[in-house]
């Protein structure tokens, strides 16, 4: 299989692990803070990698030339979810949120593009921009709230964008590290706040939360592995596939609600998984160059 293929491959499996993990979460999300949520998902990620790795090998995981570039791209998935929750309690929309949130892949691309010197190709662009218009039409949006409410969901995007495009940059850099740094600047970030907000979990509660940090733990070991294996910019429309999965796994334990247009939301995943389609199929033919070699100066 060639590396652009197993980029895609990858891709799908961390984002039809993103769609499993929103719908499991949102079991707990009503009865504890979404911090501790968050918490508890990156202590059981460190504690899988501590048992799995640390008893071979526990210098690899702290081993890096980059420990700063490591922790801020860490505060990324702090930021991401925190943009979230403040947009939230502000009144913010669900769906305004969404809305705004997916132009990250093509946020994405262009980032490739300034700080990777990621040159994609136009089919690129238009497949990205085809994906987007479908994600317009399957979150469908009332009246727009205020442009300053917008800064939540734009913070979650530019989050989720930059640390795609700085786990491209750490490809050099041992898989163990980047995964463990990630969690841990997320947990020692957390951890003074948590006496104030955290509420015992029972017994299934805890298991769904254990659950979210081992599915977490595996769907950013694919995201890196995808970043590693291809210039991000083409898996960007794929990562859109986020949505579609998201809406079969609604629609397969009968969570789908009503009001939405069987046929706005027919076209949206119909331009989603065409243009992921596309990528695929003419992945052999697109010519990607990525100007950032593995081993730049640290």
């Amino acid at each position: 299989m060639s590396s652009n293929r197993r980029s895609i491959l990858l891709m799908l499996v961390f984002v039809g692990l993103w769609a499993a993990i929103e719908i499991i979460a949102w079991q707990v999300l009503q009865r504890y803070s979404p911090y501790q949520v968050v918490w508890t998902r990156y202590a059981v990620h460190l504690l899988l990698m501590l048992l799995v790795f640390g008893w071979r090998e526990p210098a690899a995981l702290v081993r890096t030339r980059r420990p700063v570039f490591h922790l801020a791209r860490s505060m990324l998935m702090l930021g991401m979810p925190a943009s979230w929750v403040i947009g939230m309690q502000a009144g913010l929309p669900g769906e305004v949120v969404m809305t705004v949130f997916w132009i990250s892949p093509l946020l994405i691309v262009v980032l490739g593009r300034l700080f990777l010197r990621d040159e994609a190709p136009l089919s690129i662009w238009a497949a990205t921009l085809v994906a987007l218009a479908g994600s317009l039409l399957v979150h469908t949006v009332g009246p727009l709230p205020a442009p300053t409410m917008l800064a939540y969901p734009l913070a979650m995007a530019l989050c989720f964008s930059a640390y795609v495009v700085m786990t491209r940059a750490l490809r050099g850099e041992d898989m163990r590290a980047n995964l463990f740094y990630t969690a841990l600047g997320v947990f020692l970030a957390l951890t003074p706040a948590l006496p104030g907000l955290w509420i015992t979990p029972n017994a299934h509660d805890l298991v769904v939360m254990v659950a979210v940090g081992v599915l977490g733990y595996f769907a950013l070991w694919a995201l890196d592995r995808s970043t590693a294996a291809a210039p991000v910019s083409l898996a960007a429309p794929v990562a859109y596939m986020q949505i579609a999965f998201t809406f079969a796994l609604f629609i397969g334990l009968g969570m789908m609600g009503h009001g939405m247009s069987v046929r706005r939301l027919a076209l949206g995943l119909l331009l989603i998984v065409g243009a992921a389609l596309y990528v695929w199929i003419s992945e052999s033919r697109l010519r990607l160059r990525d100007a950032l070699a593995a081993s730049a100066p640290h």
